[in-house]
């Protein structure tokens, strides 16, 4: 079976059913992140992740190497669900978080927060790891 392209794998994830069979395997949950050691400009913004659906969710943020002492990332959010592509629209700043030059710090949002869209922005260069949990 592995030299078959079209054969499917069992790390590929397909699955076939119908719609209403999801609600059977329980509540969504993911994670994921929006940058893994990336090397950072100042004030670079990442790219909006979905937050709608979950009823919990948790960011945790790393430095790995910064040039400046501390880091401050803000955290923002999009709760009309346009992810800032409609003008004048924006984005609102929810809260800004401090690294140490090596640190790790967690952000748990408050139960049902039900923002649409999250992104960061950096204040100096960095490289930073940057992930969600939800469940």
């Amino acid at each position: 079976f592995d030299n078959n392209l079209v054969t499917g794998q069992a790390q590929s994830g397909l699955w076939f059913g119908k719609t209403d069979d999801l609600w059977s395997f329980g509540k969504p949950q993911g994670w994921g992140g929006v940058w893994r050691q990336d090397r950072l400009a100042a004030n670079a913004v990442s790219d909006p992740y979905l937050m709608t659906g979950f009823d919990d969710k948790v960011l945790h943020l790393t430095a790995h190497d910064t040039e400046h002492p501390t880091v401050f990332v803000t955290i923002q959010i999009d709760f009309l669900g346009t992810a800032g592509n409609i003008p004048g629209e924006s984005w609102m700043n929810y809260t800004t978080v401090e690294l140490s030059g090596t640190g790790y710090e967690y952000v748990i949002f408050p139960s049902g927060f039900s923002a649409h869209w999250v992104r960061l922005v950096t204040q100096y260069p960095a490289v930073l790891t940057a992930y969600f949990h939800y469940t």
